[in-house]
């Protein structure tokens, strides 16, 4: 005989059998493991009352709108953490799913953002981390000096950061340092995402395509090629997903095919353009970039036309030549600013060469120009004497030869005594050559006040340059001062 069930405990097993039965929440995808509550907020109400206050963000973004502090976000973020400052933002709602950008600061040394996507009842559907800032605090900083025991520590530095185009596509940066007894080892990645129509948050794969459909693309030319100016009007964009780009390093500006090249049988090259650079003075340029590959791999790259900016200097791109023997003839100019009265240029005609397998090295550099309208004697010793220092040291540009040699400018300066020099230095900072500009002393002797060696030499960031292979010039006021690729001043 069955025995009869008491009515509570079936309706306990109902309950119990439709909460198994219940769908599982949406998976929160973050680049941390974290473990955050959820939390309902208390009120469909009170959610659209803390929603509709915040700031109204618009794509592009990053963009000029900025996101607006906010105190009561434990409902939205979770209770876990508490933050020394939050900030946030909306976007517009779609679908039904608002996404939302919290923008935490955990404590000094520690700066995280979200997106959240939020459903019209106020409950998270999804969230991922799209930018971080974290860097070792004062006590570790503290703990990595050197003592007397072998140092095996590793500091640590974390920089992720984001942009989400009209597409809605969402890309996460990220930037991994880690220092080890002074070395560095650097990793970078770029990772996609959209959302789903049911909210979620996922990874977007890359395009899945040969090469050699993905290079039809570009226009064929013909060597020699040239490249002195850019239109990209007519010009096929590049997808941001492509595997034979690598996005990591560069901006979000618009990315054109500008031209295929096929170097003998060394390399394929792609010349890939943007439509403008920004640099000093407000000039707008064009950028070219010339990459070369080998068997459907990236092999190595160099700007060929627009600029390249500094945080004291920027270097120009005129007028690019590639040529039938796989050189490429290019005219560079770095401009260099000490201070708001001194600007100096220096112009290189720079012969380049793609090499078999697709790697480009400089060959030669067939002239060396250097100028400054500061360049006069009356003008130069105005200028030194506003200096605080007796002795002023500035590094001018750097000649390739069979030892890389810097060219340099000492000044001495001590009341009416006025003495400028030109120096010429070998890698280990010994001195070459000089020649004097001006020699205004009186009761000092030249012996006395001459540079021994170099001081806070600028470093040569260029080091793909080719070797001279003529006399570089300085264009001092009426005269063209000659340096042969040894460094000797033809005096």
């Amino acid at each position: 005989m069955f025995r009869a069930i008491p009515i509570v405990c079936f309706i306990w097993l109902v309950f119990n059998s439709s909460c198994n039965n219940r769908p599982k929440p949406a998976v929160i995808i973050e680049h941390k493991s974290i473990n955050i509550a959820q939390v309902v907020p208390d009120s469909t109400t009170k959610y659209y009352d803390f929603v509709n206050g915040l700031t109204q963000l618009k794509l592009p973004y990053p963009n000029a709108y900025e996101l607006k502090e906010i105190k009561d976000y434990a409902h939205y973020l979770g209770i876990d953490t508490t933050y020394q400052q939050v900030k946030a933002g909306r976007f517009a709602t779609t679908n039904g799913l608002t996404p939302v950008i919290f923008e935490c600061e955990i404590n000094d040394y520690e700066r995280r953002t979200w997106l959240l996507i939020f459903n019209d009842n106020g409950v998270e559907q999804s969230r991922l981390q799209i930018a971080a800032d974290v860097r070792p605090s004062s006590e570790e900083e503290t703990s990595d000096e050197p003592t007397a025991v072998k140092d095996t520590t590793t500091t640590r530095f974390t920089s992720e950061w984001f942009y989400i185009g009209l597409d809605s596509v969402i890309e996460v940066r990220a930037r991994q340092s880690a220092y080890v007894q002074g070395s560095q080892k650097v990793n970078t990645s770029l990772r996609f995402y959209r959302i789903g129509a049911k909210g979620t948050i996922k990874e977007v794969s890359r395009d899945k395509e040969s090469f050699e459909k993905y290079a039809g693309r570009f226009p064929e030319q013909q060597l020699p090629a040239i490249v002195d100016t850019v239109n990209t009007g007519a010009l096929k964009t590049i997808s941001r997903l492509t595997p034979y780009y690598d996005f990591r390093e560069e901006s979000q500006d618009p990315l054109y095919a500008m031209g295929k090249l096929e170097i003998g049988k060394r390399a394929t090259a792609l010349l890939y353009a943007r439509d403008t650079i920004y640099l000093d003075e407000g000039l707008n340029y064009p950028a070219v970039k010339l990459v070369t590959y080998k068997k459907g791999k990236e092999i190595d790259k160099i700007v060929v036309y627009g600029g390249t900016l500094g945080e004291h200097s920027e270097t120009i791109y005129r007028k690019c030549t590639v040529d039938k023997d796989a050189s490429i003839n290019l005219q560079e100019e770095d401009s260099r600013v000490v201070d708001s009265s001194f600007r100096f240029k220096t112009v290189y005609n720079m012969q380049y060469e793609i090499l078999p397998g697709g790697k480009i090295i400089g060959r030669q550099a067939t002239s060396i120009v250097h100028s400054s309208k500061l360049y006069n004697e009356k003008a130069l010793i105005k200028y030194f004497k506003g200096k605080y220092s007796t002795h002023n040291y500035i590094s001018l540009f750097n000649i390739r030869a069979k030892d890389n040699i810097l060219v340099g400018m000492h000044a001495y300066n001590k009341g009416q005594e006025n003495y400028l020099e030109l120096l010429t230095v070998n890698k280990d900072n010994k001195i070459i050559d000089r020649y004097t500009i001006y020699d205004h002393l009186k009761k000092a002797k030249a012996a006395d006040v001459k540079a021994k060696k170099m001081e806070e030499i600028e470093d040569d960031y260029n080091d793909r340059r080719g070797r001279l292979t003529c006399d570089a010039i300085i264009r001092l006021a009426g005269k063209d001062l000659h340096i042969t690729p040894g460094g000797k001043f033809v005096k």
